[in-house]
């Protein structure tokens, strides 16, 4: 791929990033348009668009990671539960959003659809709090 994608700049701290998590296969980024407080994306590394092209080491541990991190989120959020997206049109590279969703919220379509950025320190707040749920 002769372009990089908007997350491969992320991830090469070419542009900021808040990231909640990183290891040598995938990061977990603070989503700055997040429909909801706590949004996060799971991204990989490698550059691939479509999930099922993934390597399989690569796509189920990007799920392992999904999995802890949603369970952070369900507990800093105190979450109905934490919803799960794939993703990799708009951006193409594989990315998986999680969504907390709050108590009394039952499906994905209550979210509003944020189409502004999040305050930055709110989202450096966030982060800091997902992390510490990680530890």
């Amino acid at each position: 791929m002769s372009d990089k994608t908007i997350f491969s700049k992320i991830i090469d701290c070419e542009i900021p990033g808040h990231f909640v998590y990183e290891d040598e296969v995938c990061v977990v980024l603070m989503d700055v348009f997040p429909s909801t407080a706590g949004q996060v994306l799971v991204i990989p590394r490698e550059p691939v668009d479509y999930i099922f092209d993934l390597p399989a080491d690569t796509y189920t541990h990007i799920l392992n990671v999904a999995k802890q991190v949603a369970k952070a989120l369900d507990i800093v959020f105190e979450t109905s539960r934490t919803c799960v997206v794939v993703e990799g049109f708009e951006v193409p590279h594989t990315h998986i959003k999680l969504y907390p969703l709050a108590a009394g919220v039952t499906a994905l379509t209550d979210v509003i659809m944020q189409t502004a950025p999040a305050d930055q320190d709110e989202l450096e707040a966030q982060c800091a709090a997902i992390k510490e749920a990680l530890a």
